[in-house]
């Protein structure tokens, strides 16, 4: 937790950054957990080190990381529902336009099959890219001037 805490800390960090970051630890404590069932101790040294380990501590440990997982799927979900509008900012050449808002499909579409963003968009931060999009061709998709990415996702 102490990991995930520092790691969702710090300056210039994107909504999408954030999500993986809590992606990454709800795999690791359904790993943990699966893990633990199996009574495999490989990601927990200090337990490794005692010659025999108590089933039932096991099982506490176990539920404990299901309890913890959870509690962070509950508290973040909202994130899931808007899991499209992420990935159309992040990987807008590889959303499924039929999976998207009717208003974003056919820019999508255009700007998917244009070598010329794709190579922007490969070089630039994705902030800057987002506004540099003409606002003629991609009205729905280039991000205002003044606009913050919080505001991106809900003003998409």
């Amino acid at each position: 937790m102490n990991n995930l805490n520092v790691k969702m800390q710090g300056k210039n960090q994107f909504i999408d950054d954030i999500w993986a970051h809590l992606k990454a630890f709800k795999l690791k404590l359904n790993l943990f957990a699966g893990q633990l069932a199996k009574n495999d101790l490989s990601h927990f040294s200090r337990l490794n080190s005692i010659p025999s380990v108590n089933e039932e501590k096991l099982k506490n440990y176990e539920d404990g990381f299901k309890k913890l997982h959870f509690e962070f799927e509950r508290r973040f979900q909202d994130f899931s529902a808007i899991q499209t509008e992420l990935d159309i900012f992040t990987m807008p050449f590889n959303v499924n336009c039929e999976a998207v808002r009717s208003d974003l499909q056919l820019e999508l579409i255009e700007l998917q099959y244009s070598n010329h963003l794709k190579q922007s968009f490969l070089n630039m931060p994705k902030l800057e890219f987002y506004k540099s999009l003409s606002k003629v061709s991609f009205p729905n998709i280039s991000l205002p001037e003044n606009q913050c990415y919080v505001c991106f996702i809900l003003y998409m």
